[in-house]
């Protein structure tokens, strides 16, 4: 989803956070370069030994991101994924290494959050016209129908076999693939040497290190129903930081207006909560336990901290939460 009106990067260039002139050292040269990938806004800020150090490295980072697109995206008939849809039903498929990892976390995090992220939403995402256009809302029997296909998805993976038994089951990384795209990048900088990196897909962001002389990368977290205002300020050091909302992407049925974050259990897009940010060990992490928290209302297992927006059994809720560990 596009995030980029609820997070802000705060501070950039050749300034510190305060305003005041960083002082330079080896592998101190700031780079940043700004993009398109995933089909949404790129920002990658780095610090190198040389310019063209951190300009290659951040064009690797940027290569990256488009390859793993190229592997998961529903909107290309011959990504992996769309591949895997079509034998659903049918046929085992031989995935590659991108696959086969994010299908393994999608089960881990579908168990994790008890199916409030669940990749097996595509029926529920086609139903309600985010994947083919139409000019009504679903009735009541087609929502049924879509629901039932999430709820009898399964995954079945053997080593690089996978395999989709029920062929109304349909795949949707949505909620998952821009923070794996995101740790993929990560890893090509860190391969290349980089020690102090922040890359942002619209809003789902991740840090290594930090910038020079400072705590962390600071983000600032907007609050989604008073424009110019912030929920919170935090640093990101080694950590990665997910926003979901149901406020960007959205489509009019007359009166009635949807996001595309669906609940699995209702059928419904998600109303829990009006935003749901997340701290996380890695991007993927983030990205799929802030779209859990979303849909539930509540806090994941995995989630280092959260800022809600939004009204959970008629209480405002705000702030940072609890703070629990990924399991390994």
């Amino acid at each position: 989803m596009n995030r980029r009106d609820v997070l802000k990067v705060l501070g950039a260039g050749c300034w510190g956070w305060g305003g005041v002139p960083i002082r330079r050292a080896r592998n101190d040269v700031f780079v940043e370069r700004w993009s398109w990938a995933m089909g949404q806004v790129v920002h990658v800020m780095l610090f190198a030994g040389s310019e063209r150090a951190g300009l290659d490295a951040c064009a690797a980072a940027l290569a990256e991101l488009r390859r793993v697109e190229s592997r998961l995206t529903l909107f290309d008939a011959a990504s992996d994924l769309c591949e895997l849809n079509r034998c659903a039903g049918r046929t085992i498929m031989r995935a590659d290494a991108d696959l086969r990892a994010v299908l393994t976390l999608a089960n881990r995090f579908k168990a994790i959050t008890g199916g409030a992220f669940d990749v097996a939403v595509e029926p529920l995402m086609r139903a309600w016209g985010f994947h083919r256009p139409r000019s009504a809302a679903p009735a009541a029997a087609e929502l049924r129908e879509a629901r039932a296909a999430v709820a009898a998805a399964v995954v079945e993976l053997d080593g690089d076999r996978v395999r989709l038994p029920n062929a109304h089951t349909q795949l949707d990384f949505g909620g998952i693939g821009v923070g794996y795209g995101i740790d993929r990048a990560l890893g090509m900088l860190r391969a290349r040497g980089v020690t102090r990196a922040f890359v942002d897909v619209s809003g789902d962001v991740a840090a290594i290190g930090a910038p020079p002389g400072e705590a962390g990368w600071l983000v600032e977290i907007a609050d989604p129903r008073r424009a110019g205002r912030s929920i919170a300020v935090t640093r990101l050091r080694d950590a990665a930081l997910a926003t979901s909302a149901n406020t960007e992407s959205v489509i009019r049925y007359a009166s009635l207006v949807v996001g595309h974050v669906m609940d699995p259990a209702t059928g419904w897009p998600a109303r829990a909560l009006t935003q749901a940010t997340v701290v996380a060990r890695s991007a993927t992490a983030a990205d799929a336990l802030s779209t859990a928290m979303l849909v539930a209302g509540r806090e994941p297992d995995g989630v280092v901290r959260s800022w809600t927006a939004g009204r959970v059994g008629g209480q405002q809720s705000r702030g940072p939460h609890r703070r629990t560990r990924l399991p390994d």
